[in-house]
């Protein structure tokens, strides 16, 4: 999956809402069947979303589509929801309440036979697996090598969300504040990295007025490691796409490092001194993966160097 700063929930039963999705610029919008959508409009909902993909997807919006729960759970809502929203445009299926590995093995067989059915490629439809019982948390590693196609998590440990409710944590502030889910965050970050995911999200931030909250608890996502955020709000949209966009310096600093360390490979040295820091060639993955996120958001990047010789 290309990187991801903002992916914004738009509730699939709101027509007007999801035919102006691309209007809210953000990253990736999800359009949501699950929890923003009654009982009673499941059926509305997910003809809204299917009558829309192929239009948003001309408009360039990137699309992942929220189903409903494991089917236990959800009076057999998922498998309507794939059958209805499998479709080119879809770029992936955003899996809530995921509890074990068997959840994610058991949807992509599903997603297996209708990509073949309807001939699209197999593991065109990737997924984001969110992270949000207790039963997943302990087995996210499992979770995001159960299939080929997860290709990113969303872990929302934050107030408010399903993750709050199933562990029972008191949320005591976005941030640092929230000492409480720092080591839940922690935990699924590093699993999902060590399972070669790239892109992990966190979010969401219920508190949709709380500004300065939301940029708090972004910040932090970031230095922790998570590199973009899921977002409930068009509001929350600007602040994910300014506070995940690769900061110009760094991305600078990695290209002169780059070069430096391409250099020193010619010259059969594996370490070099580069603006005062010792670098050697373990850091040219690092740099790699600072000049590939870059190239995603180019376009609002102020930069001194063409990236395209990179």
């Amino acid at each position: 999956m290309e990187p991801v700063r903002s992916a914004l929930f738009v509730p699939g039963n709101r027509e007007e809402w999801v035919a102006n999705a691309h209007t809210n610029d953000a990253d990736v919008v999800i359009l949501d069947l699950e929890d923003s959508v009654p009982p009673g409009e499941k059926d509305a909902a997910r003809e809204i979303v299917a009558d829309n993909v192929s239009a948003l997807a001309d408009e360039g919006q990137r699309i992942h589509v929220r189903v409903n729960a494991h089917p236990n759970a959800s009076q057999g809502f998922a498998e309507r929801d794939y059958e209805a929203v499998v479709r080119a445009g879809v770029e992936a299926i955003t899996v809530p309440k995921v509890r074990n590995p068997e959840d994610v093995e058991r949807l992509d067989s599903v997603l297996t036979h209708i990509e073949r059915r309807e001939g699209l490629p197999e593991n065109s439809v990737e997924l984001l697996v969110s992270i949000e019982t207790a039963q997943a948390m302990r087995q996210v590693y499992d979770i995001c090598t159960a299939a080929e196609r997860v290709a990113t998590i969303g872990c929302g440990a934050v107030k408010g969300t399903d993750t709050n409710r199933a562990l029972g944590f008191e949320w005591t502030g976005p941030g640092r504040e929230g000492l409480e889910t720092v080591h839940l965050r922690q935990q699924a970050l590093m699993d999902a990295r060590a399972a070669g995911i790239e892109h992990p999200l966190a979010g969401t931030y219920v508190d949709v007025g709380d500004i300065e909250g939301l940029r708090e608890d972004m910040q932090f996502s970031r230095e922790m490691g998570y590199t973009g955020y899921i977002v409930i709000h068009p509001s929350h949209v600007e602040h994910a796409n300014e506070l995940f966009l690769p900061d110009a310096d760094t991305v600078e600093y990695w290209i002169g490092a780059l070069e430096a360390l391409q250099e020193a490979e010619r010259e059969n040295k594996s370490a070099v001194t580069y603006e005062g820091e010792m670098i050697d060639i373990a850091n040219v993955s690092t740099a790699e993966r600072y000049l590939e996120y870059a190239k995603a958001f180019e376009d609002d990047l102020e930069l001194e160097t063409d990236l395209d010789a990179y």
